[in-house]
């Protein structure tokens, strides 16, 4: 496969959609009937792509703002269990295809698109409650009774546990699925009293997530007027072990993400002024002076990656700097 070729990052053609997200704030107060039409454009816009233009490459300043968009997706108690890998090399692209993926449509999707996002999702959240604690007490946006609570709620409800049980695991051990039927049994018992939570296993409230954030990134990438297909046909063990990602993470969908085929090349708008993080954070700020509290995110290249689970995503970070998935 050749060497992917990139668009010129032309700023003639300003697209609505960007520039509503850097004015959102003045939309929402004097002109909400813009802001409507613009997200209403981004929404109608949004098609799964049959085919993508092979060997073209999306510019950069237009990834790094797809995924900034991305980052912030909500997530429950904004543990943010969701990693996503950028792949973007032709080699693994074309391993992915032919050894991992199902179906004709999706493998020359795959070979095809600029870059498939690879969704991850955390089973082991409880290992990010007290990183996320930290930054939330750092953040001062949370109420104390909400601070109080988080870490226990948290453990809770994500429907992972470790509960040693005597039926499991020849009587030693930990069972999450056992845990996770102890914690149904008391909710189910006490609803017809009082209004209680629906208990779910982790790969449900994680799946969960990582679908919330990859419809973030989906109308993210829409808005720049690339095209996007949602993917679920694929060998998530084989695609695990190509990309090297840990056991602790399941994969529960990608996104292959580039041009339509065939279409004419189209200009991008210009986010020169977006792309530094001085710039993206006097937005947040407008937020905060609206009355509109934001809470902390993790860092990028914390859930953000490269080609392989940990691989730094060039884009945001120097090769010299790793995250191991210990972080979290």
């Amino acid at each position: 496969i050749p060497p992917p070729t990139s668009l010129p990052p032309s700023t003639t053609i300003m697209h609505p959609s960007s520039a509503f997200r850097r004015t959102q704030t003045a939309f929402t107060k004097a002109d909400p009937q813009t802001a409507l039409r613009a997200f209403r454009q981004i929404v109608k816009s949004r098609v799964s792509a049959r085919r993508f233009e092979p060997n073209v490459a999306v510019p950069d300043h237009v990834w790094r703002d797809v995924l900034r968009m991305t980052l912030r997706s909500p997530s429950g108690f904004n543990l943010q269990p969701t990693h996503l890998l950028l792949v973007r090399s032709p080699r693994l692209k074309s391993t992915l295809s032919r050894h991992a993926m199902l179906g004709f449509g999706n493998q020359y999707r795959t070979t095809d698109a600029s870059a498939v996002a690879i969704f991850c999702s955390d089973l082991e959240p409880s290992k990010r409650v007290d990183r996320v604690y930290d930054m939330e007490r750092k953040g001062g946006v949370r109420e104390d009774g909400y601070m109080a609570v988080l870490r226990v709620a948290a453990s809770f409800l994500t429907g992972e546990g470790s509960t040693h049980s005597p039926i499991m695991n020849g009587g030693s051990g930990s069972s999450t699925h056992f845990s996770t039927f102890l914690k149904q049994t008391f909710v189910s018992a006490l609803s017809p009293v009082q209004p209680m939570p629906t208990m779910e296993h982790v790969e449900s409230w994680s799946y969960k997530n990582a679908g919330i954030m990859a419809q973030m990134y989906t109308l993210a990438a829409t808005a720049h007027g690339l095209s996007t297909c949602m993917m679920e046909g694929y060998d998530s063990r084989r695609v695990k072990e190509i990309l090297q990602i840990p056991d602790r993470y399941g994969v529960p969908l990608m996104v292959a993400t580039g041009y339509d085929y065939g279409a004419p090349p189209m200009s991008h708008a210009n986010c020169s002024l977006d792309e530094d993080s001085k710039t993206w954070d006097d937005d947040v700020e407008l937020h905060s002076l609206d009355e509109k509290p934001v809470t902390p995110r993790l860092e990028m290249n914390e859930i953000f990656f490269g080609n392989t689970f940990g691989e730094p995503l060039d884009l945001f970070v120097n090769e010299a700097d790793r995250v191991k998935e210990n972080v979290v």
